[in-house]
């Protein structure tokens, strides 16, 4: 078990920045380990976004219609979040071309705007759909959803006043969920066919001790993008920076960002998965860790 953050950030490691022109809202990071390749999303730009091992960036997809947070399935395509339409879409990265809409929603309607999404061992999807500024509001509550291989979806979890990230424990026996309208993170455990059991109530993040700037929704803290890594602990990207907590719900400390810029989320990338690429705001950055991601 952590301890300490200092077990996971090395006293020498600085977060750099990788980019000279700002975007406009970054979101969705995505670390393809055959490809050796990242890709994230710009919501605002409606754009996914490919960046190579020499730095370079390519916008990949143009229309993606807000897409928001991503994943990798086995197939090696992209399955992202469109939250223009309410749905779970699916593009092939070599080819460039949005090539399935994996779910439209759920009991006949749309989701209010899916946020983010995670692919289990199975072929299935659980995907976040809270409401924040896309409307109209389409479904009664703010839930967690699961859809299986062929499409169908179930309301799964509905604990979350606004549930936003997403990660599983090293074994994937337990889904992660955080919470943007509280400090909430919420830990389950998974069944193979999607259900979410035994809820429990794993931590609670820190709030900002100021609110001056802050949108009433940030005063939580503004829970986001969820990782873990190979020891179990959890990253998750906070308005006041990633805040680390152990496997047992202790938190450890923070990796704060710079050029005041607010962390959206995060993922393990390079070739030992020791490199953390945070998406926050305009900016993508980078930091070296100790302790591999999953």
């Amino acid at each position: 078990m952590t301890r300490d953050i200092n077990e996971i950030v090395p006293h020498a490691s600085v977060v750099q920045k990788l980019n000279d022109n700002p975007f406009r809202f970054l979101e969705g990071p995505v670390w393809d380990a055959k490809r050796k390749m990242l890709f994230f999303t710009d919501p605002l730009d409606h754009k996914i976004i490919s960046m190579n091992q020499q730095g370079r960036f390519e916008a990949i997809f143009t229309q993606s219609g807000y897409g928001n947070g991503m994943c990798l399935n086995a197939e090696g395509n992209l399955v992202f979040c469109k939250m223009d339409e309410g749905c779970l879409a699916q593009i092939n990265p070599d080819l460039k071309t949005l090539n399935r809409l994996i779910a439209k929603g759920y009991n006949g309607r749309p989701f209010n705007a899916t946020n983010d999404v995670i692919c289990d061992q199975y072929g299935g999807y659980y995907v976040t759909d809270p409401f924040f500024t896309f409307g109209p509001k389409t479904q009664d509550i703010e839930a967690t959803y699961y859809c299986d291989e062929k499409g169908n979806v179930k309301r799964v979890a509905t604990d979350s006043i606004k549930p936003n990230g997403l990660a599983f424990s090293p074994d994937h026996k337990k889904l992660y969920i955080d919470d943007t309208g509280s400090v909430n993170v919420w830990c389950y455990d998974v069944c193979k066919n999607g259900d979410l059991i035994n809820k429990d109530l794993f931590c609670q993040i820190q709030r900002p001790d100021f609110t001056d700037g802050l949108a009433p929704v940030q005063y939580h803290g503004e829970a986001d993008g969820i990782k873990v890594d190979l020891a179990g602990n959890l990253y998750i990207t906070t308005v006041t920076g990633i805040q680390i907590f152990n496997n047992r719900g202790d938190y450890l400390g923070m990796i704060k960002m710079p050029d005041k810029e607010s962390a959206a989320n995060c993922v393990f990338g390079g070739s030992n998965l020791t490199t953390l690429y945070i998406t926050a705001r305009t900016t993508l950055f980078s930091i070296e860790v100790m302790i591999p991601g999953c």
